[in-house]
């Protein structure tokens, strides 16, 4: 598995790696030279015309599979960068430098890759493990937006850990938050790596949060917390939570975001998400619903049915 490190990210230690970032990143924080490449600012960078562009780069720079890789950015550079590590010569050397809320609490941990196609976010991607050094000092140049985005994946570590919640609950430092939800995806995915039990929770509130991220170009942690309101109604509904458990998480929701209506366009949207499996022939879509954090397939006509209530 992949080590998370925290601490302080100085540009001078790795001269003799490749860095890979976005031009907005590399204003900000000084990075230039030879050996930096400049990947599309978000989801721009994750398709395979970019990722083939930078593995033309990795070969003219000679990379060698004990070479290393240094991803400095957001989640969409994380993805994008991942994926073209873990095909290159079937694996080099990475390392990930979050610089967003988001990535420093999610992304950059648990070795998933990921590139979108045809509008379907992540439908291509790899297992690939790489090691993250999470420096808080990046998020001194966020904005209002992109740490809004961060807190809908806090949101859902408050829904699966009660340490989280409770650091939440008392006014903990952001650091001490982020620490905490890096910790427990770190512990999460040691246990199941390849995503084929435990570590499925993780994806709670993406099912429908990936479908509004497609379908609205909002950022993707405001579509998970969207999806965690929905998605807990959705428990309601079914009976795997009380009404009271809902109405909590969803009050907590709503004191920070905006929730968007769900569209036809989005309920089509969720058929085409990687969790699903066939059913008996039967169009069904896959949840992660609370609080049983369990993986429930649904007939897709009974999701519509549940989603005009």
């Amino acid at each position: 598995m992949s080590d998370v490190r925290f601490g302080k990210f100085i540009l001078s230690d790795y001269s003799d790696a490749l860095i890979v970032t976005d031009r907005h990143i590399a204003q900000l924080y000084g990075i230039e030279g030879s050996n930096v490449y400049f990947l599309p600012r978000g989801e721009r960078a994750k398709n395979f015309d970019e990722v083939t562009n930078l593995c033309r780069w990795f070969v003219r720079e000679h990379l060698t599979t004990d070479g290393l890789v240094v991803a400095v950015g957001g989640g969409s550079i994380g993805d994008a960068v991942g994926f073209a590590c873990s095909i290159f010569k079937r694996g080099v050397n990475l390392l990930h430098v979050p610089t967003t809320l988001l990535a420093m609490v999610d992304s950059s941990i648990g070795g998933k890759t990921a590139i979108d196609l045809d509008g379907i976010k992540n439908v291509v991607g790899t297992y690939f493990f790489a090691d993250a050094l999470i420096d808080t000092n990046f998020l001194g140049t966020l904005d209002g937006e992109m740490t809004l985005s961060g807190y809908g994946e806090i949101l859902k570590y408050r829904m699966l850990d009660a340490r989280v919640d409770e650091l939440c609950g008392n006014g903990a430092s952001l650091s001490d938050i982020i620490c905490a939800c890096a910790q427990y995806k770190q512990k999460i995915c040691a246990q199941d790596p390849f995503c084929k039990g435990e570590r499925n929770a993780l994806n709670l509130g993406h099912t429908i949060g990936h479908a509004m991220e497609a379908a609205l170009d909002i950022p993707h942690g405001v579509a998970v917390a969207n999806g965690l309101y929905y998605e807990t109604r959705l428990a309601a509904e079914l009976g795997v939570c009380d009404s009271c458990y809902a109405d909590r998480w969803r009050a907590e929701i709503c004191k920070r975001f905006t929730i968007y209506p769900l569209s036809e366009q989005m309920l089509s949207l969720t058929l085409q998400d990687k969790k699903n499996v066939a059913a008996g022939g039967s169009s069904t879509v896959t949840f992660v619903l609370p609080p049983e954090f369990g993986t429930y397939s649904i007939p897709f006509e009974r999701v519509t049915e549940l989603a005009g209530r």
